[in-house]
């Protein structure tokens, strides 16, 4: 891990972050100073959070690729998400300051990260920021999509069957306008988020695409239009 003090290149993906929705840029440096903001980098395979350990501060991906997971009562790792450039991790967590993270946060791919205590939001009072109520507003939102997420997660871990697993989540995703769907995770990722054997899912994607139900190329996936989910 390596401070980086100049982070005037990295501006055009920091301006894309949702926290930072409806704040000038000229005003960045004094949101940043009242967050108490700092960027590092980070080499591949090192730990940004490491499980058990305090979590005071969010994270904005700038560069490269973070790997959210946590560990099972089995000593499982399983993949909560990967976060890519421009999206953000650990909101609700900063939030509280946990003291023992349920989570870990590693470095897939070399990456550089913008780290903000976002516990001031909640423990100011808004006369101490003058984009205390923005900040608040987009965090809200912020909140409710992983509340979203969280739910999805949910959903996946109930179903039995590891087709219907594959189904909610490719029904999650947003198609382009070829009506492919662009999946984040290698299969090996795929096979932990989802919470399965990584060969029992191979064998039934290959199944899938058999049946003429699922059309694969590399990470993009399209479902038969007609092959609608009824979970």
């Amino acid at each position: 891990m390596q401070p980086i003090h100049d982070y005037t290149a990295l501006l055009p993906v920091i301006c894309k972050a949702r926290l930072l929705n409806n704040i000038p840029q000229e005003h960045y440096k004094d949101v940043f100073t009242y967050l108490e903001a700092s960027v590092y980098h980070y080499e591949k395979g090192e730990f940004i959070q490491r499980l058990g350990e305090p979590l005071t501060h969010s994270g904005i991906v700038l560069d490269g690729t973070v790997e959210g997971s946590f560990i099972s009562e089995n000593f499982n790792k399983i993949n909560m998400n990967h976060f890519t450039t421009g999206r953000s991790f650990a909101e609700a967590l900063a939030c509280v300051n946990t003291t023992h993270s349920p989570i870990q946060l590693k470095a897939l791919t070399d990456c550089t990260v913008l780290l903000l205590n976002l516990s001031r939001i909640l423990s100011d009072a808004p006369s101490d920021c003058a984009y205390h109520q923005t900040l608040s507003t987009n965090l809200i939102s912020i909140l409710a999509s992983q509340n979203v997420f969280s739910n999805l997660k949910l959903r996946i871990a109930n179903q039995k069957a590891l087709r219907d697993r594959i189904l909610l989540y490719l029904h999650s995703l947003v198609p382009d306008a070829n009506g492919f769907v662009h999946v984040p995770f290698t299969q090996t990722a795929l096979a932990e988020f989802l919470g399965v054997n990584r060969s029992a899912l191979s064998r039934e994607l290959g199944l899938m695409q058999d049946e003429g139900l699922l059309l694969i190329d590399g990470k993009a996936m399209q479902l038969r239009a007609d092959y609608q989910i009824s979970l």
